[in-house]
């Protein structure tokens, strides 16, 4: 009778214990699953000033991409920002992420048991707050245009140093294309003036990418066959991060063949004239884009500049702009004096 009874309180003793222990489990999954932990790695540790350990059940991740932090505290969200180094595989299911510290808040600090959660960067994204730090360099054809570095700035402006990814597309709505043809090379050409005017065609390769710098140079070509001349340019460009916000942009022009009225296309980039163009690229929280920037012509031996506006969503662009091809001339014209410009383009 004895041992029938303490089986029996041995078997109730059991069974309250696994009710505790499902509920409670289920508890615990509730909350991480409203927390949004699943697909997510858990920080381990801190290796050093620039670098933490995260743990995954899973290798589905790219090198490359940017991930945030989010701490426990969840009043406090996203507070951090890493880009993912390395993944190695520990055991099955269980991966180390090696990710490098790109940007922090000033006011919370990486603890063991923060976590790390992949970002939707297809479309627009509010907690991805626009910053020089979180732009993707990285080829990630999925990625909104607004999160990549401007390659374009407008036919008036010129492009920047830095190159479309391979086989990817730029054209605006006047027939301006580019095209990726390698992963730091570009080829590009206006394609209406190919029957208006003759044949026309620039490239352009990155000679140099760095986190805070980018080097490129190329050669434009038009053919004006109304004038029976052709132009022949030698491009520069530098691109360096300032702040966390600016980025400069510096392009030169050489022209090595110019034709006769060259001097009278000065709205226009690397078409015979040569010039010498200083810029700032403002990226804002929403990652639209703000250029500012004077110019210099060498031809009209006069002082220009810009001031435009660029608005991004996942592939297109829109940009309006106010220029100047000579400061002292008050008069509206786009050789000697003011006038405003918009451009719409597409990148994908």
């Amino acid at each position: 009778m004895f041992k029938l009874t303490s089986a029996k309180t041995l078997l109730t003793s059991l069974f309250t214990v696994s009710i505790i222990l499902t509920f409670n489990c289920d508890s615990v999954w509730a909350q991480r699953n409203s927390r949004n932990y699943t697909g997510t790695a858990i920080v381990e540790y801190i290796i050093d000033e620039r670098n933490i350990m995260a743990i995954s059940d899973t290798g589905d991740w790219n090198v490359g991409e940017i991930l945030p932090i989010i701490s426990q505290n969840s009043k406090i969200g996203v507070f951090a920002y890493t880009e993912l180094s390395s993944v190695k595989y520990i055991q099955p299911r269980r991966y180390e992420l090696r990710l490098k510290l790109l940007r922090q808040s000033r006011t919370y600090l990486i603890q063991q048991g923060d976590y790390v959660k992949r970002l939707n960067l297809d479309g627009a994204n509010a907690d991805y707050i626009g910053t020089t730090d979180l732009l993707v360099k990285n080829h990630e054809s999925t990625v909104s245009a607004k999160y990549k570095p401007l390659v374009h700035q407008g036919i008036v402006i010129g492009e920047t140093a830095q190159t479309l990814y391979k086989n990817e597309i730029l054209i605006n709505f006047l027939g301006n294309a580019y095209y990726g043809l390698f992963e730091n090379f570009m080829i590009g050409s206006y394609l209406p003036l190919n029957v208006l005017t003759g044949a026309n065609g620039n490239i352009k390769y990155k000679l140099y990418d760095s986190e805070s710098t980018t080097i490129s140079s190329g050669l434009s070509y038009a053919d004006i066959k109304e004038k029976g001349e052709q132009s022949l340019n030698f491009n520069f460009y530098w691109d360096s991060v300032s702040t966390v916000s600016l980025i400069s942009h510096i392009y030169v022009s050489l022209g090595l063949i110019r034709w006769e009225d060259a001097g009278d296309a000065t709205a226009i980039k690397a078409l015979g004239s040569s010039s010498f163009q200083t810029g700032y690229e403002v990226i804002l929280s929403n990652w639209d884009r703000l250029l500012v920037g004077p110019s210099y012509n060498f031809d009209k031996k006069a002082l220009g500049g810009y001031l435009a506006y660029v608005w991004i969503w996942d592939q297109f662009h829109m940009e309006i702009s106010i220029n100047t091809t000579n400061v002292t001339s008050l008069k509206i014209n786009p050789s000697d004096g003011y006038y405003g410009f918009f451009d719409l383009y597409w990148r994908f």
